[in-house]
């Protein structure tokens, strides 16, 4: 396409953990592994890797991927021997030289302008990765070698679908907020339960609920009388407000 093109497109943004604590021959090493990685997953989904708008960024990239590269086969096989070859390569690493590994994905507009690609996807793929909370997972939990984070979008047409082997409870729907960017979101992390990470509830799990075995917060009448001397109160209204 050219520049200023409309165009809709599955946009992927990955991101390495780790890379600004290394030094400048760590920094080719991870950028090796990772260029690797992604092109070894690209060859096992039999996708082409080649024909993807790539804006790499060092310890990371984002890329634009053509129609013709099916979404379940991105979401499913890719992704899934990209974990594979992460488990493979950090195998008999130490723990300060495994690659750990971020990766969203989003659907919507994407097309080329002046300084990269512009769309609404590129912006939701980006702050998806950068989600503050999903980076937390790899501090919290040694044992991720990869996080995966799926628009809602993203997710309701290939996964709830049924276009992939992936079940709808191998994730975990989350809310996020970053930057700018407001939405729902679903979390995969293979090697972990994220079920047990309470930093990932959304604001409303937090809330009020009602229903079987659920707390349910009660809200705290307070009656104020001002009152100087005798008051026959048998006929008065008195105003009540809750907190």
């Amino acid at each position: 396409m050219k520049s200023g093109d409309f165009g809709r497109a599955l946009v992927m943004a990955s991101d390495l953990k780790g890379y600004g604590r290394g030094d400048d021959k760590r920094h080719e090493v991870m950028q090796r592994g990772f260029v690797d990685l992604h092109t070894a997953a690209a060859a096992h989904a039999g996708l082409n890797r080649s024909d993807w708008a790539i804006q790499p960024g060092g310890d990371g990239e984002l890329a634009v991927l053509p129609a013709s590269e099916p979404d379940p086969l991105v979401v499913d096989q890719y992704l899934r021997a990209l974990h594979q070859g992460l488990v493979h390569h950090n195998d008999t690493l130490p723990a300060e030289d495994r690659l750990r590994l971020r990766v969203a994905l989003a659907f919507g507009t994407a097309y080329p302008s002046v300084n990269g690609y512009a769309g609404q996807a590129v912006v939701e793929a980006s702050r998806l990765v950068s989600w503050q909370p999903l980076k937390r997972i790899f501090d919290e939990r040694e044992g991720a070698n990869i996080v995966l984070i799926l628009s809602q979008r993203v997710f309701e047409d290939v996964v709830r679908q049924g276009h992939t082997s992936h079940r709808e409870s191998d994730f975990r729907k989350v809310s996020v907020q970053e930057k700018e960017f407001s939405g729902s979101a679903w979390i995969w992390a293979p090697e972990i339960d994220l079920k047990s990470l309470s930093f990932l509830s959304e604001p409303a799990e937090a809330k009020e609920r009602t229903g079987s075995g659920s707390t349910i917060t009660s809200q705290q009448a307070e009656v104020i009388n001002n009152m100087s001397g005798p008051v026959d109160a048998r006929r008065a209204v008195f105003g009540i407000s809750r907190k």
